[in-house]
């Protein structure tokens, strides 16, 4: 697929303004605070939802959090159990499914759990959107149901549950839809602090920023806010859990070192899978004994086999990829190679190496289970839609999403999904093209790039790492400066050239394309 280059429209401005130029942003952008926040109430059902909480807060009622099983699942249900606790609550409990051991959603385990122990009130975070039977089964053991989700709506599968907290609604008017679960949750405790009149931690500020971060949503609007507000007021943000994270970690001296910071807390709490609904980061970021150094011990253990397996993967998946050409990547791992909660983390390899979607499949059980990752100008949960005849269920986002599928119709699926691919054959030549953010000089590749930036952090999707074009610069004049990621780029020695690329930190850059000269494009 030819990548064609758009060029800035104003590139003799400063570096910066080039780049907020072409990203439509302005100054004013960079500097909204947690004031400038939408309206809660702007949410369909947030007071219903509250009031019912109120409701079981007065009574004494017990209820049970639902969690669901990585980084934003776990802290939607960690803020909103602090909250509770912090206004004197105690009948709360939470349970979060083991995803190694069973599906997505309500399962029977959580039915029984909900049945063993009475609970009268079930609040869904991070999932139940498309917990059709899940939440009937609920309903009829007399259990209410609230849903908080953020994942995308089918509106003929709407569980008919108590109320639902999702932006996602086909009538909500709540202005920012990207928000991830944890988001969601957050904006439900702000709405909860003014009507009980009690105020909310500014630490629940720094775990919603890192469940939003391990989400990937679009790193704009309230999600920069919330995360901005993280950097700018980092002393504020930390409770007894970060301070005992930073007592092991390195010095923090800049926004770069807390953003890497946020990245490590969501490595460390996307492991520790229990059964019966117990979770090794749940009960690590409760805990104020000496038994936190323990919970800490098992999850650095396990963060560190993650990344053992996660290196395994990426080096199967590069092999993969070798002389690879298509428009999507599909890849069904019959011989299981790939561990299932690493799926999507393989799909999302090769969406930033070939920027393609990828769909990768293995069997679970009786049925096939799949993950699909992609980037702009192309939607996994249409695409699935497109495939709904053959699926069982699917859901997610319009960039990350899964399906269950039965294996007779696996060539159905495959059949569909290849046409859709072909449907969508220009939006994906469109969005494949490089839009260059700003043009500087040799001269002006420096180390100091990525200081000159750091006001434009968090980085993320719909705000990546600039993509910088240096004119007329020879590849030595580059490597005394920098190092180099080529990526599977290979620069002439010799000659001078038209370089596109990324900063990826204050020492290196990632190229991506190169040209003789700015006028072949």
């Amino acid at each position: 697929m030819k990548t064609n280059w758009e060029l800035p429209s104003e590139p003799d401005l400063p570096l910066r303004r080039q780049i907020l130029t072409s990203r439509g942003m302005t100054e004013a952008d960079l500097n909204q605070s947690l004031e400038q926040l939408p309206d809660e109430t702007l949410f369909t059902n947030i007071h219903l939802v509250a009031e019912r909480i109120r409701t079981a807060l007065y009574r004494n009622e017990p209820l049970v959090i639902f969690g669901h099983d990585d980084p934003d699942g776990i802290t939607s249900t960690y803020i909103l159990y602090r909250y509770l606790e912090s206004c004197g609550y105690q009948k709360h409990h939470y349970f979060i499914p083991n995803r190694n051991l069973e599906h997505h959603g309500i399962q029977q385990s959580f039915i029984d759990f909900v049945k063993n122990g009475r609970y009268p009130l079930v609040i869904t975070v991070d999932n139940g959107i498309s917990a059709y039977s899940g939440v009937e089964t609920l309903k009829e053991m007399g259990c209410e149901v609230i849903i908080t989700d953020h994942h995308l709506v089918q509106p003929d599968q709407i569980p008919n549950a108590y109320a639902i907290l999702n932006p996602q609604l086909p009538d909500d008017q709540y202005p920012f839809k990207m928000l991830a679960g944890v988001g969601v949750l957050l904006m439900l405790i702000r709405y909860l602090s003014r009507m009980l009149e009690h105020p909310v931690e500014p630490s629940l500020y720094f775990w919603t920023a890192v469940g939003s971060i391990a989400d990937k949503v679009p790193m704009v609007g309230l999600n920069r806010i919330i995360i901005r507000y993280v950097l700018e007021h980092w002393d504020e943000v930390k409770d007894n859990t970060v301070e005992f994270l930073l007592r092991n970690y390195n010095r923090i001296t800049s926004d770069t070192d807390k953003m890497n910071f946020l990245q490590y807390c969501t490595r460390l709490i996307a492991n520790g899978r229990e059964k019966e609904g117990q979770h090794i980061a749940m009960r690590f970021l409760l805990q104020l004994s000496d038994e936190k150094v323990r919970l800490f011990q098992l999850l650095e253990e396990e963060k560190n086999s993650w990344e053992t397996a996660l290196n395994s993967v990426f080096k199967l998946v590069e092999t993969l990829l070798q002389d690879f050409n298509g428009e999507a990547f599909i890849y069904y791992d019959d011989e299981d190679l790939i561990p299932y909660s690493l799926l999507g983390t393989a799909a999302t390899y090769v969406v930033n190496n070939l920027s393609i979607p990828a769909v990768f499949i293995k069997k679970r059980s009786s049925t096939l289970v799949c993950e699909g990752r992609c980037s702009k100008g192309f939607n996994m949960v249409e695409a699935f839609s497109y495939c709904k005849s053959s699926l069982i269920q699917f859901g997610g986002h319009a960039r990350a999403a899964g399906f269950t599928l039965d294996p007779a119709n696996y060539n159905d699926f495959i059949e569909l999904f290849h046409e859709y691919i072909d449907k969508q054959s220009e939006n994906m030549q469109q969005a494949h093209n490089l839009k260059i953010d700003a043009v500087l000089s040799c001269e002006d590749v420096s180390s100091h790039l990525w200081q000159d930036l750091e006001t434009l952090l968090p980085y993320g999707q719909e705000n990546p790492e600039p993509i910088l074009l240096v004119r007329q610069c020879a590849l030595n004049q580059l490597t005394e400066k920098l190092s180099i990621d080529y990526g599977n780029i290979k620069i002439p020695t010799e000659g001078v050239w038209d370089v596109i690329f990324q900063l990826k930190n204050s020492n290196q850059i990632r190229i991506l394309d190169y040209r003789s000269a700015i006028s072949d494009s």
